[in-house]
């Protein structure tokens, strides 16, 4: 009956021990380690060149704004604003208010495409631009 009795006290201190051992390992989270979190920067913005699958337009985006160039227009510049994230999928929309209003979507996903010169790009890119030149085209896009 003494082993008995004396196994379960060592079962028990090792248990403890073993416990007392896990728990002291964690660490709290100070203010200090949660200020520093919060203050992480954010991914630097990427950019993109885009073009047409047929010619007619191509563009770039940039922190700098977004250049849309159309054979038929001069180039439009509009202002740059971080995308909306939709899983891997990036949506760019900007207006221009001057006189008119133009308004430029641009949706670009990670699927390769190929244009008709045969170039490949690593991304498609879905162009909406409404004002005096509607545009509602598809074409190809790579990061700068």
């Amino acid at each position: 009956m003494r082993h008995a009795r004396a196994s379960f006290r060592i079962a028990a201190f090792l248990t403890a021990v073993t416990v007392l051992a896990c728990a002291g390992g964690e660490k709290a989270e100070t203010p200090d380690s949660a200020a520093t979190a919060a203050a992480a920067a954010p991914p630097p913005p990427e950019s993109y060149t885009m073009a047409a699958n047929d010619g007619a337009w191509s563009g770039d985006i940039t922190p700098a704004g977004i250049v849309f160039r159309h054979k038929r227009n001069d180039s439009l510049m509009f202002a740059y604003k971080p995308p909306t994230m939709n899983g891997a999928i990036a949506d760019f929309e900007s207006l221009i208010t001057d006189k008119d209003t133009i308004r430029l979507s641009v949706t670009i996903a990670p699927t390769s495409c190929t244009d008709k010169n045969g170039k490949t790009y690593t991304h498609i890119a879905q162009v909406y631009l409404s004002g005096d030149v509607e545009l509602n085209s598809r074409g190809c896009a790579e990061k700068k």
